[in-house]
């Protein structure tokens, strides 16, 4: 050994922290440094960092047309297509949601890619600067894994080919579409211009993508089974990603990586007429792989799309430059990255494997005896098939609300985009109990105690999706009064604040019915704030009148609080008038 480096030297994850690669002199036994390493107490595992294949198979087709997208006949079946017009009625994708693109690169000057590549807004162009302290100098639109710089050209096309399909720049009257329509894609260069590529700058791709703001990583390559692949791979799965991965061209049962592992989304490849993609179609030897590791299938046979408009690679094999049609399990899986992205553009809050089981579980039936996947992607289909969750809010009145007083809560400005809410549940103390259920939007509620609580409410539609919404209501202390009605020579009233606050405004009512009330009377007034235990009386006395009298006293305040007595007694009165 003569060189040791970290893979990831600004990794937060502990594990990925503590992976290696090691430089060891040329014509080194590679596997026998491997096997003495691995026997260390102190080593999880060690692995040669081995080179990579890539998925596609050069032809020269002049095919032009994106049959995939919408198939009327122009080549193959009818209808053996993904129905992209159909789903983009439904959703055409946004720009805040981005595609991983890792492979060969990018050709970022080609008019249907340049406006749609990732843009990293924290890190300011050219300047040497690693601004946004993620470890790389100048990313601003992607990295070059493999040279590890700052620019991720494609001297390849296999990149600029798979870009293409996942997120060209589409209604743009020029060249082709991509699936993603307005999503976006960063560009991840693991792979030079004669397609090599290792373990090591795949996996770091990876972690870029998932550390940077990739909603869905698509990856168009096979490797053997690594333990640092699949950490990478398990890394990014739980930063909330979406992965997935050409199944490979091997024409072959057997697994291949990163396929093949559970966080990965294995895609396999269909031809015009919605069968498996066979030797019979891209030559002796060359077939998409199948089996039951694999889980969704998508056209993968003379597949239009973007080429660097400079001289590359694939050029060498017969294919234009600008545009050209290739066959490949690398050109399914974009397929599904693309579609995966418009069902995140649709609802941002669905997991990965939320995602696979929409684009899965809503398929079109394929012609093939072996068994590659559920179906044959349909993204109509998963889109439809997409529950929106519902949106919670609600409010309550009276808006500056007391103690011991029944307020009003009101959920109807929750709504549901795609449906209807069931029910509505409330949480009082925010203790992740609801304490009440119910199918209206209202319900009242009172504390005893003036103070600032946080409330919850929780509605869920008819899918059992659900959302919450919390706010926190400040209730102000108590506002309650006794009233102490006394009869006799004219009308006592003794008002007695037994509340917590301040009574800042009176209004008090006295009216008199019975007796013999030659000219009755009602007596209403102000009084000055009533402080927490203060009293203040009232007086007042009818003009003529004597006998038993009904005595009625009404007090509010604030609008907020009412109280009233009501008392029988013996009024003797003179010429009495006024209050005092």
């Amino acid at each position: 050994m003569y060189a040791i480096e970290k893979i990831f030297p600004n990794a937060e994850d502990t594990l990925l922290d503590n992976i290696y690669i090691l430089h060891v002199p040329p014509q080194s036994d590679i596997l026998t440094i491997v096997q003495e390493y691995a026997q260390h107490p102190d080593v999880l595992y060690a692995e040669p960092n081995r080179i990579g294949i890539l998925c596609t198979i050069p032809d020269d087709t002049n095919f032009t047309t994106q049959w995939y997208l919408h198939n009327t006949g122009q080549l193959g079946i009818p209808d053996c297509d993904i129905d992209a017009p159909e789903a983009w009625d439904l959703e055409t994708g946004t720009p805040e949601v981005t595609i991983a693109i890792i492979d060969t690169g990018i050709d970022d000057t080609h008019p249907d890619l340049l406006t749609k590549i990732w843009n990293n807004n924290d890190e300011i162009p050219d300047n040497g600067i690693d601004d946004d302290d993620n470890g790389y100098i100048d990313d601003v639109n992607g990295w070059d894994c493999y040279s590890n710089d700052s620019d991720p050209d494609d001297g390849y096309g296999h990149g600029t080919f798979c870009a293409g399909i996942a997120a060209a720049a589409t209604n743009n009257s020029i060249g082709i579409a991509g699936v993603g329509w307005n999503c976006k894609f960063m560009p991840l260069k693991i792979i030079n211009r004669n397609g090599e590529f290792y373990d090591s700058a795949t996996a770091m791709g990876i972690v870029y993508a998932a550390d940077n703001g990739a909603d869905v990583i698509s990856m168009s390559f096979t490797f053997l089974d690594s333990s640092l692949l699949e950490d990478a791979v398990n890394y990014a799965y739980g930063k909330g990603v979406f992965l997935c991965a050409a199944a490979g061209n091997q024409n072959s049962p057997d697994e291949h990586y990163p396929a093949a592992y559970a966080n990965v989304t294995a895609v396999a490849a269909t031809t015009q007429n919605d069968t498996r993609c066979s030797p019979d179609d891209w030559g002796e030897g060359y077939g998409s792989n199948y089996g039951d590791w694999v889980d969704i299938a998508a056209p993968g046979n003379l597949i239009y799309s973007t080429m660097p408009t400079y001289h590359v690679t694939m050029n060498d094999g017969g294919h234009s430059q600008n545009y050209t049609s290739a066959s490949g399990t690398s050109a399914s899986c974009p397929m599904v990255a693309g579609v995966a992205a418009l069902l995140l553009s649709k609802n941002p809050l669905l997991s990965p494997d939320e995602v696979k089981i929409l684009l899965c579980e809503n398929v079109d039936p394929y012609n093939s005896t072996e068994y590659i996947g559920t179906g044959r992607l349909n993204a109509q289909k998963a889109l439809m098939a997409l529950n929106l969750p519902p949106v919670a809010d609600f409010s309550w009145m009276p808006q500056d609300p007391h103690a011991q007083q029944q307020i009003t809560f009101d959920a109807s400005t929750s709504h549901d985009p795609d449906g209807t809410i069931a029910f509505y549940e409330w949480d009082w103390d925010h203790d992740g109990t609801y304490e009440e259920n119910h199918t209206t939007p209202t319900t009242t509620h009172s504390w005893e105690q003036e103070g600032i609580y946080p409330i919850t409410v929780r509605v869920t539609d008819q899918k059992n999706a659900s959302d919450d919404r919390t706010k926190t209501i400040t209730v102000n202390g108590s506002i309650n009064f006794t009233i102490d009605v006394n009869g006799g020579f004219g009308v006592t009233a003794m008002i007695t604040n037994t509340g917590t606050m301040t009574a800042t405004t009176i209004h008090w009512t006295i009216s008199f019915t019975g007796g013999v009330m030659l000219l009755g009377r009602t007596k209403s007034g102000t009084l000055a704030p009533l402080e927490p235990g203060a009293t203040m009386t009232i007086k007042d006395t009818p003009v003529i009148g004597v006998g038993r009298t009904i005595i009625k006293v009404d007090v509010s305040c604030n609008e907020a609080v009412s109280a009233t007595q009501t008392k029988t007694g013996t009024v003797i009165l003179f010429f009495v008038l006024g209050v005092k």
